[in-house]
């Protein structure tokens, strides 16, 4: 093949790739727009093992306060109590 054979092969090529990884590219922030900043809490709460009260109760107040869930750790074994610990997450916007 000759060069400007190569050349236009590799001109084409181009061509075709670019408008595809266009497409690929992560668009800039829109101007005057800002992302929302959050503020997070984690609180532990102690509940008994058949009652959920303890946990529904903070949950309440947390949601009153203008807090949202986001996770809950799953209650551990504790060998010296009867009862079990509830990681409570949640985050809220900063105004």
């Amino acid at each position: 093949m000759k060069p400007n054979g190569i050349l236009g092969v590799v001109f084409v090529v181009g061509c075709a790739t670019g408008g595809v990884a266009a497409q690929l590219v992560v668009p800039p922030a829109r101007a005057g727009t800002t992302s929302t900043r959050w503020e997070y809490q984690c609180v532990t709460v102690e509940s008994d093992k058949i009652e959920l009260d303890p946990v529904n109760s903070a949950l309440n107040k947390l949601g009153a306060q203008g807090w949202q869930l986001v996770s809950i750790a799953v209650p551990s074994y504790r060998s010296n109590r009867d009862a079990d610990a509830f990681t409570l997450c949640t985050k809220r916007e900063l105004l």
